[in-house]
């Protein structure tokens, strides 16, 4: 179907208003009005205006695709975690079971409340400590 109007003229595919008509149970002007809309071939001002105040107007950040910045957790230090790391560190040092007389031994704390490293002369280890939680009641 041929559509004139203002000096324009559109082909409108037959068997697409009669699935706009179908669909949406529109008269045949309605159905070339919803065509000429969503090609984008005619402007409606009303709709035009309440989509602008739509996005400027508590659309909020989703629906405008941004996002905010996500903040770091902040944990709070567990002191039985760190003593309990530092002591482990020393016990490591300073004990001769872990190492023979002259064998070094070298220690480092990479994590101060979870994780040990350390050396027996050429070999590496680490230990790590892990708290669980409160079992679900």
């Amino acid at each position: 179907m041929k559509y004139t109007k203002d000096g324009k003229t559109v082909n409108i595919p037959d068997a697409e208003l009669r699935r706009l008509q179908k669909t949406l149970d529109l008269t045949v002007a309605e159905a070339v009005e919803v065509y000429l809309s969503d090609e984008g071939i005619e402007v409606d001002e009303e709709v035009t205006e309440l989509t602008a105040k739509a996005k400027t107007a508590g659309a909020g950040a989703k629906a405008l695709g941004e996002r905010k910045e996500r903040k770091a957790p902040v944990r709070k230090p567990d002191e039985l975690k760190r003593t309990l790391i530092a002591a482990l560190a020393e016990f490591l040092e300073t004990n001769e079971l872990c190492a023979p007389e002259g064998t070094p031994v070298g220690v480092e704390i990479t994590n101060i409340e979870r994780m040990i490293a350390f050396e027996v002369g050429d070999e590496k280890f680490e230990v790590t400590l892990t708290k669980k939680r409160a079992p679900k009641k």
